[in-house]
């Protein structure tokens, strides 16, 4: 193929060489001076011929394929600890034996190890020690089904302290990266198997940094950490952190709250619920009926008890509504003059907030005299509006305003509310509204055509019909 390209290009007056090739028999089958010259970075060389030389020296590593010395008595327990660390160049996991026999002696040998290279896509250092976190995870899986031996616990160590927080979380959600990697360790894993190991005794650390064969036999590498060779290992003294405030991996949580405005009386609250003045008295009297237990609840409300609890829902008005005026003139000081109820000068009769003036000598009813106050835009005022509204069979504004005073009550801006009533009340607008009118017809054609006088005449030719005598 190479010399019939070579004899095409020839004939064109090309000349085509620097070949090359990642195969070796076809590089063989090309002339060397027709081979290209790659020169490679020297950094790159150097790094080069360091690995192919530490290649050589992998001969000079033993690894013990006995997992138990020879003259190891009988084994009483046998333990799995995994190990994982990552770095910025990769990450990996390594699994050791531990073994403990009758006489209290503990071995522990390497079991299984793996190592990945990071990925070339910039990637979070506590995304890569969660990655190996998977792969530890995995390897246990894998170790329990392909060692033939019991194993009575497994162990799993990492230096970071962001995975162990990850594990064990039960309240927070995270991104889908985090949250598929975490569901895969807690499905083969129990978070309380998880603990902390400092990076100094960490064997991991070397599968994700990378290690000579050299350095191979002086570290714990096939040994394992120190403390997996002590009689007794105290994981639960280890340190178990709590997710960090700000995680860029943690979602973000939306909370909706309802607010809810303080009431000062739920009672009153429940007065808005009613559509009728009457009704209302009725109810409250009857409850205050029930209350004393003076007269028996079946018998009709009498008048003086309508006039109780119509007082007493007043009360309840006036303390949400005028609660500051109230307690000045309780301690008998003048209300200020931005107070809506400076002009009527009122005073604190039984409780309950009247309109003061000169008729204390008349002997006018206390209620003419002195007015119980209500506030404006109150439901229970607009009841009040309504009730004498209709009492007086749908009339103006004046004598409205009018049926109101004789009842004993003072609106605050009574005529603008008033007005606001009967605009708003149907048959008074269906009342008020103007009379319709017939619509005239059409003129007749002879009424709007210009024509000659006499254009169009009638003529008695027969004289007059007698139709009775």
């Amino acid at each position: 193929l190479i010399a019939e390209a070579q004899e095409l290009c020839k004939k064109g007056g090309l000349r085509l060489h620097k070949f090359n090739s990642n195969e070796r028999s076809v590089l063989d089958s090309v002339d060397p001076t027709e081979r290209a010259v790659t020169s490679e970075p020297e950094d790159l060389s150097r790094r080069w011929e360091s690995w192919k030389s530490d290649l050589q020296r992998l001969k000079e590593v033993s690894i013990p394929r006995c997992y138990q010395p020879q003259g190891f008595c009988k084994t009483v327990t046998r333990e799995l600890h995994h190990f994982s660390d990552a770095s910025n160049i990769g990450y990996g996991s390594c699994s050791y034996l531990r073994s403990k026999n009758e006489d209290g002696e503990v071995h522990c040998s390497l079991v299984m190890a793996k190592a990945r290279v990071a990925p070339t896509k910039l990637t979070s250092i506590p995304r890569l020690e969660l990655s190996a976190a998977v792969v530890a995870a995995r390897s246990s899986v894998m170790l329990r089904n392909e060692l033939e031996m019991p194993i009575h616990a497994e162990f799993f160590w990492t230096d970071s302290q962001v995975v162990l927080a990850y594990i064990s979380n039960e309240a927070r959600r995270f991104h889908v990266f985090v949250a598929n990697r975490v569901q895969m360790i807690r499905e083969h894993t129990s978070p309380s198997q998880w603990h902390y190991i400092d990076t100094t005794e960490n064997p991991a650390d070397h599968a994700s940094r990378g290690l000579n064969a050299v350095d191979i036999s002086s570290t714990n590498w096939l040994s394992g950490p120190k403390f997996l060779w002590e009689q007794e290992i105290h994981p639960e003294s280890r340190l178990t952190p709590e997710l960090l405030v700000g995680d860029p991996e943690v979602r973000s949580m939306q909370a909706f709250t309802t607010k809810v405005e303080p009431s000062e009386s739920d009672f009153l609250t429940r007065l808005n619920r009613f559509s009728s003045w009457s009704k209302l008295l009725k109810v409250i009297a009857r409850i205050k009926r029930l209350k004393s237990r003076q007269i028996h609840p079946g018998k009709p409300v009498s008048v003086e008890e309508r006039e109780r609890a119509a007082k007493s829902v007043v009360k309840l008005v006036q303390e949400e509504a005028f609660s500051q005026e109230m307690e000045t003139l309780q301690k008998g000081k003048s209300l200020q003059n931005s107070s809506p109820l400076f002009r009527l000068n009122p005073i604190l009769e039984g409780g309950a907030l009247r309109v003061g003036g000169r008729l204390d000598q008349s002997s006018l009813s206390l209620e003419v005299k002195h007015p119980l106050i209500l506030p404006k835009g109150e439901h229970i005022t607009k009841l009040i509006l309504t009730h004498c509204h209709e009492r007086i069979c749908h009339q103006g504004r004046n004598q409205t305003l009018t049926e109101l005073r004789a009842n004993g009550f003072w609106v605050i801006g009574g005529s603008n509310s008033v007005a606001k009533l009967i605009h708003r009340c149907v048959k008074c607008r269906r009342l008020r509204r103007p009379v319709e009118e017939q619509r005239m017809a059409e003129l007749p054609k002879e009424r709007v055509e210009v024509s000659a006088p006499f254009t169009y005449c009638g003529i008695d030719c027969f004289g007059p019909f007698i139709t009775k005598k």
